[in-house]
C-alpha cells in the first residue's frame, strides 16, 4: 500500500496510469465488497463503490486526475484496512478484484462492471420503513 500511495501522488496529470489505476481497482473493489457484505448501504460501502467507479472512469478517460489523489489514496487506504480486519471475506473477492484489475489494466473497463447507487436503493426502502 505504501507504494500505491506514493505512486497516487506522484502519477503526472493526464497520463494514462494504467498501472496504477490496475492497482487501485483491485483493492478499492474488494474493500468495496468487503464493506457490501459487512456494512450494506452504510457511507462506507457507498464512498468506495464510488470510489471504484472513479477509477474506472479514469481509466476509461484515459488520464489520470491528480485532483482525484487525495480520495482515491484514502479509498485504497481504508479498503486495504477492511481487507486486513476481514481477511474471509476479502479472500472470497480476490477473482473478483483481479477481474476488474485486468478490464482496467487492458482498457476494456465499462463503469457498467461496477454496481452503483442502484444497489442501495432497496437499503434505502428498508431504512425509511418499506420493504
Amino acid at each position: 500500500m505504501t507504494t500505491v500511495s506514493i505512486a497516487v501522488y506522484m502519477a503526472a496529470d493526464g497520463e494514462p496510469a494504467r498501472d496504477l489505476l490496475s492497482h487501485l481497482g483491485w483493492v478499492i473493489g474488494i474493500g468495496a465488497e468487503i464493506a457490501a457484505a459487512v456494512a450494506p448501504g452504510l457511507p462506507q460501502a457507498k464512498r468506495l463503490h464510488a470510489a471504484l467507479r472513479t477509477v474506472i472512469q479514469l481509466g476509461i478517460d484515459d488520464a489520470w486526475q491528480a485532483a482525484q489523489a487525495g480520495v482515491l489514496s484514502d479509498a485504497a487506504n481504508e479498503a486495504s484496512a477492511l481487507l486486513i480486519a476481514n481477511p474471509g471475506i476479502g479472500v472470497e473477492h480476490i477473482s473478483s478484484g483481479d477481474y476488474i484489475a485486468a478490464r482496467i489494466r487492458d482498457g476494456v473497463a465499462r463503469l457498467t462492471d461496477v454496481a452503483g447507487a442502484e444497489i442501495y436503493a432497496d437499503a434505502g426502502i428498508a431504512e425509511k420503513g418499506g420493504a
